[in-house]
């Protein structure tokens, strides 16, 4: 891949048309100044004044963040979310990114997920994140919910070219892609084989057939190996992970490897697309995300398997140069990477 083709290959993603379906959930820094913290009246705890706030689109809302700093097209949104205030802001963040959320399904009978992130501030602006309050939902989605979400799925499918699944609820069937919906998203994958199916799922990747998946080390091997209880995946572990994966998916399927970079396997072979190295402070989160915005929107336009992981890993290696942030990239910021190395 030269400079030209990676150009060729950025400018292409204002063409494509792509389904984020899964867990989104809102982000929310809240800005604390412990300096301006005062002693309650009522209660012997000092205040958290919040003097700022922000908020962001995340977990499957971060794909979603990274597509639209790639200049996607045509970016479509489908959860399931509450009637409350976080919902309202989260829809809010995501039509400024310019996301289509028609296919959003609100209902009052769930909380919107979100992650509060307190970050205080102390003298001479020291700042640090404190423990995070996590808003998510203890029950299991209800059948009328899975039919609104099985429905606009067969209405949005048919309307782009790649759909990527978010599956992050870590509890089976409290998040929007159920047993009911993954087992639908697979039969879906099977009646538009001309359709890309993307799935990054924490500990759910074993359970996905005739989409393309990609796991990192660490899931692939809980998913072949249920039992395992280590700490490091080496690369050739990995390689035999991602095999026993795509035999069962019969779809590629791609193993990111950390600094290491991605395995790319595909028919019957499996290519080693190395990391690019950084000599700078990182920040991991949210790196995973970037990739899989990366890949799909570059499958999309017809480049190989190989290439959409090379622009993964550049990607990549903007987005965790962000730091204290799930950060994006833009082509600018891309094309200056590929020239560094």
């Amino acid at each position: 891949m030269d400079e030209v083709r990676l150009k060729t290959m950025l400018e292409g993603f204002r063409e494509r048309k792509i389904l984020v379906v899964g867990d989104f959930y809102l982000d929310a820094y809240w800005m604390i100044d412990k300096t301006k913290s005062t002693l309650s009246l009522e209660t012997p705890w000092h205040t958290n004044p919040v003097v700022a706030q922000r908020y962001s689109p995340g977990a499957a809302g971060t794909v979603t963040n990274n597509l639209a700093a790639l200049e996607v097209g045509e970016i479509y949104t489908l959860s399931v979310i509450g009637e409350d205030g976080f919902g309202s802001t989260l829809l809010e963040r995501l039509e400024a990114n310019g996301c289509i959320t028609d296919f959003m399904i609100s209902t009052p009978d769930r909380v919107t997920p979100t992650y509060l992130k307190p970050i205080h501030r102390g003298y001479e602006g020291i700042e640090t994140e404190g423990p995070r309050f996590d808003i998510e939902n203890q029950s299991m989605m209800q059948p009328e919910v899975e039919d609104r979400v099985i429905r606009a799925l067969r209405q949005c499918v048919p309307q782009v070219e790649g759909i990527i699944v978010g599956d992050q609820m870590p509890h089976d069937n409290r998040g929007v892609v159920t047993d009911r919906v993954r087992s639908e998203i697979c039969q879906l994958a099977e009646e538009f084989p001309d359709k890309l199916f993307f799935v990054d799922s924490r500990t759910r990747i074993g359970e996905y057939h005739h989409v393309t998946v990609k796991p990192n080390r660490f899931e692939a091997k809980r998913a072949v190996d249920p039992d395992w209880t280590g700490e490091e995946v080496d690369i050739e572990e990995a390689k035999r992970c991602g095999q026993l994966l795509t035999e069962r998916t019969e779809k590629p399927l791609y193993v990111t490897v950390g600094p290491e970079g991605i395995l790319v396997f595909h028919n019957g072979q499996v290519e080693h697309v190395p990391g690019i190295p950084l000599e700078m402070e990182v920040d991991p989160v949210g790196a995973g995300d970037s990739v899989s915005a990366a890949i799909v929107a570059t499958l999309c336009g017809g480049f190989s398997h190989f290439e959409a992981a090379q622009v993964g890993n550049l990607v990549a290696s903007v987005t965790v140069t962000k730091i204290g942030t799930t950060g994006t990239a833009s082509h600018t910021e891309v094309i200056e990477r590929f020239g560094e190395i």
